[in-house]
């Protein structure tokens, strides 16, 4: 554990990434342990607000990507992914995201929603609640609670776009790591 320790205080590069998906390519920004992936934590997505990107999470990626994988991606039709002409509903999102898990080959990953990205977070847990193991939410509390550990990390949506980031990022590392 002592090693996981040191870890995390380290930070990772984000990169960006394109995944080839239903409505075209799907960007998403990255960040990766400086291990290359062995013995990390589990996986975690990051899905921003209405009218942001993956991109708004760089920085949190950077501090949490030293011991664990990270996505970021824009959802489809916002910033660099292609996406549908017209609306797409909550559930639609949901479904481009489970595409983009079954892509990866990821059998478990935590999510991070924000605002729109929590409503996607909260339909993807109900959708495939084996693959969804916790749960970090930001923006308005949901209406029935999921059943899967959830941590309300604040009212306000736009939390990670604020300083300072890193007592944010130590309080969802404690959450995701016990």
């Amino acid at each position: 554990m002592a090693a996981k320790i040191r870890k995390a205080k380290a930070t990772s590069s984000p990169r960006r990434m394109y995944v080839d998906y239903r409505y075209g390519q799907l960007h998403l920004t990255t960040a990766f342990p400086p291990s290359g992936g062995f013995d990390e934590f589990t996986p975690l997505f990051l899905l921003h607000s209405e009218g942001g990107t993956g991109a708004d999470f760089k920085a949190c990626a950077a501090m949490l990507g030293a011991d664990r994988s990270v996505y970021a991606p824009d959802l489809p039709g916002s910033g660099a992914s292609d996406g549908p002409a017209g609306h797409m509903t909550i559930a639609d999102l949901a479904a481009a995201i489970m595409e983009l898990i079954d892509q990866l080959r990821l059998r478990e990953v935590d999510l991070i929603g924000c605002g729109r990205g929590a409503l996607v977070a909260l339909e993807l847990a109900a959708r495939r609640p084996r693959e969804i193991r916790r749960l970090v939410i930001a923006g308005s509390q949901p209406a029935a609670a999921p059943a899967k550990p959830m941590l309300h990390l604040a009212e306000d949506s736009e939390v990670f776009t604020r300083q300072p980031l890193a007592p944010q990022v130590a309080r969802i590392r404690e959450f995701l790591d016990n």
